[in-house]
């Protein structure tokens, strides 16, 4: 049975330089048996797909170079069943078997066969792990993460997140945080390299931020519930990424610099709203939806919660029924009111309204005022909060606008981001 299948480039010599690295596809399997409740057994099949050029590795099937096909380079066998592949720094991959996570290295063996193992010692911390994520496919360099950390994150099927780090001069895979909730996940994914969005049985989302500058050793070793929300539909999926081509299609360097520069800067120029996003994150429900989740600005977030808020209260929705206790959070008994969520979808609607209700809407935003400051998701406003799902430093100091909005200020701002997705 296959598991997962990810697409990923390895390097294939001992040093990580750029030349050396190659695309494979990796695929983890299970072997499916009746008297088994978790498999014992398993495999990691390495596959190339030429396309056109040779390749230095050989089969362990074939001995001729075939190009312009799919060819199976080597596997390995494994104690259980390969639940997730991720791609990781300096062309290794992390996957996870049953309750362990290990690093693999695609190495040439004898008589130039390439040969996948394993790296070291792996974490053994967890029941199930299902899921494993990093960053090391999103980074334009390969030997690290920002922090200089080699950063990735595990799902298990009932412990939550847990953030673990691989140190390449012991070879070990140690756990520096977790989530204390049990939230049983169906799917994660890594924002930053301290912001980490999740996905429940429950359909709910929650994400989870890692302090790791606290003061006690008890803070920087628990991930903090920083965004609850009722989706409505269970998560199956997420993937890094977005919809919408780039307004920049000169590559994708130039794209990120394009965003970086004209779109990341959230910013109040008289009356008009700027909206900025930050991570954008794609997922997909086992009802068939495709969705869309952005990080948002501070201001931009405060402004879109304002206006959420100003919807509650003038719109009458459809038989008296309470959009906003739709989406508190709830999960095995536990209630909350969501936070650090902004729902798109009624967002949008604003659009479809009739002008005299848009004017009630905007009056009511501008009575109640908390569109001008800064939100860091969950209500607190001041320059020194971070925002829950930013990524990148916010150093816009314009001061925020003195008038009213108008209907058109509203109008602009949620036609822009309704074209973000």
């Amino acid at each position: 049975m296959i598991l997962d299948v990810t697409s990923v480039s390895l390097c294939t010599s001992s040093n990580s330089s750029g030349d050396n690295y190659k695309p494979y596809i990796l695929i983890g399997t299970a072997y499916s048996y009746p008297d088994e409740d978790e498999p014992s057994q398993g495999r990691v099949l390495v596959v190339e797909c030429n396309s056109g050029e040779s390749s230095n590795l050989k089969s362990d099937s074939e001995d001729e170079m075939v190009t312009r096909c799919v060819r199976h380079v080597t596997q390995m066998p494994t104690r259980g069943g390969v639940y997730s592949i991720t791609p990781f720094y300096g062309g290794t991959v992390m996957i996870t078997v049953n309750s362990k996570t290990h690093l693999c290295k695609l190495s040439l063996g004898d008589n130039e066969i390439g040969e996948l193992k394993l790296v070291g010692a792996g974490h053994h911390g967890h029941m199930i792990s299902l899921y494993c994520k990093s960053l090391a496919g999103e980074r334009s360099s390969k030997e690290g993460s920002s922090s200089g950390k080699q950063l990735a994150i595990v799902g298990d099927l009932m412990r939550s997140i847990s953030l673990v780090e691989y140190l390449p001069k012991h070879q070990v895979i140690e756990e520096l945080a977790r989530d204390y909730n049990a939230n049983f996940c169906t799917s994660i994914e890594m924002l930053t390299d301290n912001i980490y969005l999740g996905s429940e049985n429950f359909a709910n989302l929650f994400v989870l931020r890692h302090n790791a500058d606290a003061p006690s050793e008890e803070a920087r070793v628990r991930l903090d519930t920083i965004g609850e929300y009722h989706l409505g539909e269970m998560v199956n999926t997420m993937k890094l990424g977005s919809l919408v081509m780039p307004s920049n299609a000169g590559g994708s360097s130039s794209a990120k610099s394009d965003t970086k520069s004209k779109s990341d800067k959230s910013s109040f120029e008289g009356n008009a709203i700027e909206v900025a996003v930050g991570s954008q994150t794609l997922f997909g429900t086992v009802d068939g939806t495709i969705g869309s989740i952005m990080g948002l600005r501070g201001s931009t977030f405060a402004f879109l919660g304002c206006l959420q808020r100003a919807i509650f209260a003038v719109v009458r929705p459809v038989g008296d029924l309470s959009h906003e206790r739709h989406r508190h959070y709830e999960a095995d008994g536990r209630v909350r009111p969501s936070r650090g969520f902004i729902d798109g979808d009624l967002v949008e609607c604003f659009l479809d309204l009739n002008r005299p209700t848009m004017e009630r809407i905007v009056k009511w935003m501008n009575d109640d005022g908390r569109w001008r400051i800064r939100d860091d998701g969950s209500g607190v406003s001041g320059q020194s909060q971070q925002n829950l799902m930013d990524t990148e430093e916010d150093d816009s100091s314009d001061s925020p606008a003195q008038n009213n909005l108008s209907v058109e200020d509203v109008l602009t701002a949620v036609e822009e981001i309704s074209m973000l997705h």
